[in-house]
């Protein structure tokens, strides 16, 4: 299990990255390099996924408008 995807507010939805364990900040596999600390339409750019909104800095959660683009987020972040 690497990522999980859950409902976040105003029907946006998050893909976060699944730590080593449950102490750890880690995580199993992060969100790409070239979308971590990117928003909106640059980071739509960047993914090829439109209505991104956001990946952290760290690269351990973003989001996306909908359930349907964070599924495809995520399929994206494990082909890199």
């Amino acid at each position: 299990l690497l990522y999980v995807l859950y409902p976040g507010e105003a029907g946006s939805w998050r893909v976060q990255a699944v730590p080593p364990s449950s102490d750890s900040f880690d995580s199993r596999k992060k969100l790409p390099a070239a979308w971590r600390g990117l928003r909106d339409g640059e980071l739509s750019a960047q993914s090829g996924v439109d209505g991104s909104i956001f990946v952290h800095a760290s690269g351990f959660i973003g989001g996306h408008a909908n359930k349907a683009g964070a599924i495809e987020l995520a399929r994206k972040a494990l082909a890199c």
